[in-house]
C-alpha cells in the first residue's frame, strides 16, 4: 500500500507527528504494515535545525513499531557536512535508514534559504529496493529536471518520490504537468506529497494541491483533494514492469544517450572552468542567480537589428501519400508543395507575419505503407537546397518571411540513405538551418530512415557534432526545429535550450489516438523547462490514396503554439485545412528568463549528471553504420536487444519478479 499525506509535519517534533500521522492512517486505511507513507517536505525554524542523525533516528523508530517504510525530506544538519541543508530518507521496518538523498537544486521556487545543496556535484541518486518496488528520492525541484530522473531511472528505480512543498503562481500548473511528463518519459511511477498548508507566523498557509501519483503511461493519474489528509491511490508494481517489457513508447530503452554525451561533457567544461563555491546563505543564492542570469543573457546576446515581437503563421495542410508504386511521385509531391504554399498565402503577406511554418512531411507525404525501404523512400526524398526549397525561397522572398517544414531529405554525402530533416530559410530565401530527426519509428524497423545516431561516427566526421543541435541567431530570436518523435525524449529540446534557442519549430504528423494525450504534455514540458516557444504544425489530415475525393481520420491536426512557460497559447482546434497566427514575444520571453523562479536553466548543471549519459544506456549509436539497404531494425530486433540489456543490467526487473528474485533475474543475464 502507498499512502500519501498532505499533513504539514516539523522536524522539531518529528518523532510525535510521524506517529500521529502514521496512526491516523492506519484509523482510515486499516492494517498498512508493510505500507509506504510519503510526506511532503518537512518544515524547520531557521535557527533551531536539528541534526539529521536525530531525525532519521525518530523516523526509524515509528516506521520500525508499526512495520512500514516512511519516506520523507527536511531541512536539517546534514551528517556529511554538517550544515543546513535539506536531505531525503526512506526509514525501513527494521528501523534502518534504506535510502539517503540530499537535495540537488537551490530553493529557487520559495526565493531560496539559508542552506547548502548539492548542484554541481556528481548525482549519486541511490535505490531503496523494497517489496513496494524500487524507491528513490527526488526533492522539491530536483523532480523538474529530466536528467535527474534519468539518472535514477538507469540507476533503477520504479518510483520516484518527490516530497515537495508547492505554491500557487504562474507556473503551478506546468510544475504538475512536468511530475507527470517525468513518469512518461521515465517509464515510471512519480509519487507527490506536497503540504496542504504551512505555518505563517501566527497564521496557517494556505498551500494549494499538489499531492498525487502519476502513472507510467501517463494516461490516467490520482491526485489528492483539496484539505484532504490522505491519498491512498491504486498501485501495482508488476502493473509497472508489464508496461517495461513492451516495446512501444518505453523511451529509457530507444534513446541513445550516447547522443547527448559529448553536448553536455562540452557545457561541464565551461561551468568546471567558472566554478566557484555554491553559496549557503539566502543573500549568497540570490546574488549567484543574478550572476548566472546576467551570463545567460550575455552568452545569448543577438547582434544586429531585433525583432522582439512579431506574428507567426502555422500552417495545417493536407497532404497526399505517395506509394511505392505510385506513379509520377514528382507531381504529387508539387501538388502537396503548391497547396501547402497556397493555404499560407492566404496571409503570409500581413506585414506582422515574419515567420511561416509547415508540417512534417508537408510535401512528400509519409513514404507509403507497405514494405518500405532506403529506395523507395528516395522516390520522394529531396534535397536541401533544390527545386522544391527553390519554389520556397521564391515565397519567402515574396512575402519577406521566414519559412520552416520538414520533408524526407536525402544528401549527396550519404549515398542511399534519407534522412528526416527539418529546415529554415529567412525572408532572402536563404537555407539557415538545417537539423536532421534524431528520434523516429526507425527503431522498430517501421519506416526505413536514417537518424543521425545510427551513423554518428560518419555523420560527426563529415559534418561535426554541432550539426546534431543546430540554432541560429536571426532578427526574430534564436531559432531551432525538431520533428516529430524528438519532444518526447527531454533532452532533446533541453540541448537545444542549452544553446540558446528561444524558438523551437517542432514540425511534427502526431497520429490520432490514446498516445497522443501525453505526447501533448511532453510538447507542454519541452516549452516550460525549456524557457522557449514551442511551434508545432501539424497535418490536418491525409490522402492515403493520393486520387481519393477526402482525406482519412489516421491525422487530425491540432496545430498548437506552446508558450514559453508551457502554456497553450492557441491551437487549430479541428482537422482540416486551417491557418493560423499567433503572436510572439521575445521581450517577454527574456524578462521571464530574468526571474530566478522561473528560468530552470540557470540551475542546470551537466557535470552533476554527464558521466551516466557517458554509459550509453539505450540504443547504441551507429548500428545502421553497414549497408543502407540492411536495415538492422527490421523485426524490432535493435529495441528487443536495448530491453534485454535492462535486465541484464538490472535497470529494469522481469514482470513477476518479486524483490529477491528481481536480484536473481538480473544475474542470470549478465
Amino acid at each position: 500500500m502507498l499512502i500519501i499525506t498532505q499533513e504539514p509535519w516539523h522536524v522539531e517534533a518529528a518523532a510525535e507527528r510521524l506517529l500521529a500521522l502514521a496512526e491516523a492512517a492506519r484509523q482510515q486505511f486499516g492494517e498498512i504494515g508493510g505500507g509506504l507513507l510519503l510526506l511532503p517536505l518537512g518544515e524547520a525554524g531557521p535557527k533551531r535545525l536539528r541534526p539529521e542523525a536525530d531525525v532519521l533516528a525518530e523516523a526509524g523508530s515509528v516506521a520500525s513499531g508499526l512495520g512500514i517504510y516512511i519516506a520523507a525530506a527536511a531541512p536539517m544538519i546534514a551528517a556529511h557536512s554538517n550544515k543546513p541543508q535539506t536531505v531525503g530518507f526512506v526509514a525501513g521496518p527494521d528501523g534502518a535508514a534504506l535510502l539517503r538523498c540530499p537535495k540537488i537544486t537551490p530553493d529557487f521556487l520559495e526565493g531560496f534559504g539559508d542552506a547548502a545543496c548539492e548542484l554541481g556535484r556528481p548525482a549519486e541518486l541511490p535505490v531503496a529496493d523494497t517489496p513496494l518496488g524500487r524507491l528513490g528520492l527526488l526533492i522539491g525541484e530536483d523532480v523538474l529536471y529530466s536528467h535527474y530522473a534519468r539518472v535514477l531511472t538507469y540507476n533503477g528505480a520504479e518510483v520516484l518520490l518527490n516530497p515537495c512543498r508547492e505554491r500557487r503562481d504562474a507556473g503551478f500548473e506546468s510544475r504538475k504537468r512536468a511530475r507527470r511528463t517525468r513518469a512518461y518519459e521515465s517509464a515510471a511511477y512519480v509519487a507527490v506529497a506536497s503540504p496542504r498548508s504551512r505555518s505563517g507566523g501566527d497564521l496557517e498557509v494556505r498551500l494549494p494541491c499538489a499531492s498525487a501519483l502519476y502513472l507510467h503511461d501517463e494516461q490516467n493519474y490520482e491526485e489528492a483533494g483539496q484539505g484532504e489528509s490522505f491519498l491512498a491511490p491504486d498501485f501495482s508494481i508488476q502493473h509497472l514492469r508489464r508496461k517495461r517489457s513492451t516495446l512501444f513508447m518505453n523511451q529509457p530503452v530507444y534513446m541513445r544517450s550516447m547522443l547527448y554525451a559529448p553536448g553536455y561533457r562540452q557545457v561541464a567544461a565551461l561551468d568546471a572552468a567558472d566554478a566557484r563555491p555554491m553559496p549557503e546563505t539566502r543573500a549568497g543564492w540570490s546574488a549567484e542567480a543574478e550572476r548566472r542570469i546576467a551570463a545567460q543573457a550575455a552568452a545569448n546576446r543577438i547582434d544586429g537589428p531585433r525583432e522582439d515581437q512579431y506574428s507567426a503563421l502555422l500552417v495545417q495542410n493536407e497532404f497526399r501519400v505517395i506509394h511505392m508504386d505510385t506513379p509520377n511521385p514528382g507531381q504529387i509531391l508539387r501538388k502537396n508543395l503548391d497547396e501547402a504554399i497556397g493555404l499560407a498565402a492566404r496571409s503570409a503577406f500581413i506585414p506582422n507575419v515574419r515567420l511561416v511554418c509547415f508540417p512534417e512531411f508537408f510535401m512528400t507525404g509519409s513514404g507509403g505503407f507497405g514494405k518500405r525501404t532506403p529506395k523507395t523512400l528516395e522516390r520522394i526524398a529531396i534535397t536541401y537546397p533544390g527545386p522544391e526549397t527553390d519554389v520556397l525561397s521564391e515565397f519567402a522572398q515574396k512575402n519577406h518571411v521566414y519559412v520552416a517544414g520538414s520533408t524526407f531529405e536525402k544528401d549527396p554525402r550519404f549515398p542511399e540513405r534519407v534522412f528526416n530533416s527539418a529546415f529554415i530559410l529567412n525572408d532572402s530565401g536563404d537555407l539557415i538551418l538545417h537539423y536532421r530527426k534524431l528520434h523516429c519509428a526507425d527503431i522498430w524497423g517501421q519506416l526505413p530512415d536514417t537518424t543521425p545516431g545510427s551513423i554518428y561516427s560518419r555523420l560527426v566526421e563529415e559534418l561535426g557534432y554541432d550539426a546534431l543541435f543546430p540554432v541560429v541567431d536571426t532578427p526574430l530570436g534564436k531559432l531551432a526545429a525538431m520533428v516529430c518523435f524528438d519532444h518526447t525524449v527531454p533532452e532533446t529540446a533541453h540541448m537545444l535550450a542549452k544553446r540558446g534557442a528561444e524558438v523551437i519549430i517542432h514540425c511534427t504528423s502526431d497520429p490520432h489516438g490514446a498516445g497522443r494525450r501525453p505526447w501533448e504534455e511532453c510538447r507542454m514540458t519541452r516549452a516550460h523547462d525549456a524557457g522557449a516557444y514551442i511551434l508545432a504544425p501539424r497535418p490536418g489530415g491525409e490522402y492515403f490514396d493520393p486520387h481519393a475525393a477526402h482525406p482519412g481520420a489516421f491525422l487530425r491536426g491540432y496545430t498548437r503554439i506552446i508558450g514559453y512557460d508551457g502554456r497553450l497559447l492557441g491551437e487549430a482546434d479541428t482537422s482540416g485545412k486551417v491557418s493560423f497566427q499567433a503572436n510572439l514575444d521575445l521581450a517577454e520571453l527574456r524578462r521571464y528568463r530574468a526571474k530566478s523562479s522561473a528560468n530552470m536553466l540557470i540551475w542546470d548543471e551537466p557535470r552533476s549528471y554527464v558521466a551516466w549519459y557517458e554509459k550509453g544506456h539505450g540504443l547504441p549509436g551507429d548500428l545502421w553504420a553497414g549497408d543502407p539497404q540492411q536495415n538492422p531494425y527490421a523485426n524490432f530486433a535493435a529495441i528487443k536487444a536495448s530491453l534485454e540489456r535492462f535486465y541484464a543490467e538490472g535497470i529494469y526487473l522481469r514482470p513477476g519478479s518479486s524483490r529477491k528474485g528481481a536480484e536473481t533475474d538480473a544475474r542470470s543475464l549478465i
